[in-house]
């Protein structure tokens, strides 16, 4: 059966998104289209890349699993290893072979990470940067030397995307960032999210702009979150 939206509730969904009124004759129903794509995003149903959104780290409970298995169980702190990928010159890539085959390798990137990392939860943190995360689960960790290694796998890969005559310049190449974050006595799950992100970006930055000291990048932070016994 329809379910009727009063004038003033299609007024608050069009003041969230303004931006409704230019794209489509039926902005109130693009308005609410956007409402649930963001919230089965923070649910962790996966875009078209195949990857978790970031809104499923930063808002959603991707991280919650990984807090109760592991928190209470290890003494050295909350630690989890990222592999992350960032397509160069996206906006070339799409210009050389079209849009279609942009986002086939971006779908491509997110299989690579995955099929790399088995059991990892491969988030996209960036429109063409998506980013491993080896978590307590997975039972993987991160080591300097899979930079290259995930590099070179990247490339072969998105060579199978293109013709067998591509000149190697022409395809697409990654920067491969590698991070290790530790974090001694979180004290909830939520707060691990929004904090991981924030590394993730702060990691990422510092690999393109050529400013990391060591190729696997490793941050310790304590919260001291949990409240004594007694």
């Amino acid at each position: 059966m329809p379910y009727p939206i009063d004038d003033a509730t299609a007024t608050a969904l069009i003041a969230l998104h303004p931006w409704a009124v230019a794209r489509s004759s039926q902005p109130v129903q693009l308005a609410v289209e956007t409402l649930l794509e963001a919230e089965h995003a923070r649910r962790g149903q996966p875009d078209q890349t195949g990857a978790f959104s970031a809104l499923a780290l930063t808002q959603g409970s991707l991280l919650k699993e990984e807090f109760d298995l592991s928190t209470h169980a290890h003494h050295d702190g909350w630690r989890v290893g990222a592999v992350i990928a960032d397509v160069q010159a996206m906006i070339s890539v799409n210009a050389r072979f079209g849009f279609t085959v942009g986002d086939r390798v971006l779908q491509a990137t997110v299989s690579s990470l995955a099929a790399q990392f088995p059991g990892a939860k491969v988030v996209r943190i960036h429109s063409d940067a998506f980013a491993a995360l080896l978590t307590p689960t997975s039972q993987l960790s991160v080591h300097a030397d899979q930079r290259e290694a995930t590099r070179v796998r990247l490339t072969g890969d998105m060579a199978r995307l293109l013709p067998e005559d591509t000149p190697p310049e022409h395809l697409p190449h990654h920067t491969v960032t590698l991070m290790e974050l530790t974090v001694d006595q979180p004290s909830h799950w939520q707060v691990l999210g929004p904090l991981l992100w924030a590394e993730l970006e702060r990691a990422h930055v510092l690999e393109r702009l050529g400013r990391t000291q060591d190729v696997l990048q490793r941050r310790r932070l304590r919260l001291d979150g949990f409240v004594p016994a007694g």
